[in-house]
């Protein structure tokens, strides 16, 4: 029976909700391109690597020795922030504290850990900080700290980057490889070494048309790279759609977002920029646009469109603000976290135990207002359990990942990360095609709210 479908979807697989969403009310469906619908292999991040640094040597004048640097696909995650003064890697909490701490080639030192973040609360907004939320992003977090290493082991010169300058021209040398599509053009030549073509897709977008939705594709990547990609994904998929974008009602490309949410640029036809667009064509592609403008052109409004995206700014949290779209987020990476999870459900259950015995320990200290021998054994008990918690919290984290721990958890609480997808993704998971597995007409509710009141007794 459908009301059980949870027990028959995988875990890695399922679809998870943030705010009750009921898709037989949708009648609206958009999709971002990049790492939404289509995934992209290790490989593109290597290439990515590999052009950024031959282009800082090339373009920006660095010592052919950082060539020698090498990718670590194993390091960096989303949500990671860095600190351009001081040079600094870090992960934080939802409450923007400063948890595990990264200086080129390892952890930073404690003493300057403490003097620099002990009770500091960092503000996003801060220029000092640049946030990193993209996958495209975590090859540069990698290289950033094996560069940094690099020249910090070299005397103090002139031409010595200072840490913010390194980001930066990292940061500008990675974007232009984007702006003069030098890196698009080797995915182009290569497609099946950097995309993952998910035979599920194309049976994931005609059952939501079958079901009545209208489709739409919003990317901010340009026509003839768009046109490249859809194709390998999609064409010759099913006999029902010739082309790729029989699928989609139109088809928006140089979307420019997160402006795009912002703007009220017009559309321009890619087979006519001059004239006037008064109405999107099914089978055409436009370029530019602006939210105002498609809402005028399209009808669409609010709650009745639902635009999956995996990018938390540009897609998820500016088009939830801006336009009240329902917001499902894309998380190709949760995959992994997720059978992680399942394999080490024993110890994580374990953990919960220990917690909970913790709690019971201090109720029963506050409560009965302990003295004497009950009160101090009580209290060794506590410290003892909590060493053994601050242990198994380290193990398992690890276990995700041994730099950072897990994606969307830093410790006891939920990450920075973590937080912005409960704050702006109604419904979250690892790929498009895992609504396959439910029906387009499903009503995905969430999980109760419950303050730390209600959680025991």
């Amino acid at each position: 029976m459908e009301t059980f479908i949870e027990d028959r979807v995988p875990y890695s697989r399922r679809i998870f909700c943030n705010r009750n969403l009921r898709m037989d009310r949708i009648q609206f469906i958009g999709f971002d391109m990049d790492y939404t619908l289509a995934r992209y292999t290790e490989q593109i991040e290597h290439l990515q690597a590999e052009m950024v640094l031959d282009r800082m040597v090339t373009k920006y004048g660095y010592p052919r020795e950082i060539l020698e640097a090498t990718y670590d696909p194993g390091f960096a995650i989303r949500g990671l922030a860095v600190d351009l003064p001081n040079g600094n890697v870090f992960k934080m909490d939802r409450h923007r504290y400063v948890g595990r701490i990264w200086h080129g080639s390892g952890p930073l030192d404690r003493e300057l850990r403490e003097q620099i973040y002990t009770n500091r609360k960092i503000t996003p907004s801060d220029p000092r900080f640049v946030m990193v939320d993209t996958l495209f992003s975590l090859p540069e977090i990698s290289l950033y700290c094996q560069l940094l290493a690099y020249f910090d082991g070299l005397e103090e010169t002139a031409s010595r980057p200072t840490y913010e300058k390194l980001w930066v021209d990292l940061r500008e040398a990675m974007d232009s490889l984007h702006r003069d599509d030098s890196l698009k053009e080797v995915i182009r030549s290569r497609l099946a070494d950097f995309v993952i073509r998910d035979d599920e897709l194309g049976e994931t977008l005609h059952r939501f048309r079958s079901a009545g939705k209208k489709l739409f594709l919003l990317t901010n990547s340009e026509p003839e790279y768009t046109e490249a990609v859809m194709s390998f994904l999609f064409d010759g998929i099913d006999d029902s759609y010739p082309s790729w974008r029989d699928y989609f009602e139109f088809v928006l490309t140089s979307g420019r977002k997160p402006a795009f949410f912002q703007s009220d640029e017009p559309f321009c036809a890619v087979d006519n920029p001059i004239a006037e667009v008064k109405t999107l064509k099914r089978g055409h592609l436009y370029t530019g646009g602006s939210f105002l403008e498609l809402a005028r052109l399209t009808g669409m409004m609010g709650e009745d469109v639902i635009y999956v995206g995996d990018h938390i700014y540009g897609d998820i949290l500016r088009s939830k603000i801006h336009t009240h779209w329902r917001t499902a987020m894309v998380v190709q990476e949760m995959e992994r976290e997720l059978e992680q999870i399942q394999n080490c459900r024993q110890e994580l259950d374990e953990l919960a135990g220990l917690e909970e015995r913790r709690f019971q320990l201090n109720l029963e200290l506050a409560a009965r207002a302990l003295d004497g021998d009950r009160a101090k054994k009580v209290r060794d008990e506590v410290k003892a359990i909590t060493h053994e918690i601050a242990a198994a919290e380290r193990v398992n984290a690890d276990s995700f990942n041994p730099y950072w721990g897990m994606l969307f958890r830093d410790r006891t609480e939920l990450s920075a990360f973590g937080k912005q997808v409960e704050n702006y993704a109604c419904v979250y998971t690892s790929r498009v095609s895992n609504f396959r597995l439910y029906s387009p007409q499903w009503y995905f509710r969430s999980p109760r709210d419950r303050m730390a009141h209600e959680l025991r007794f």
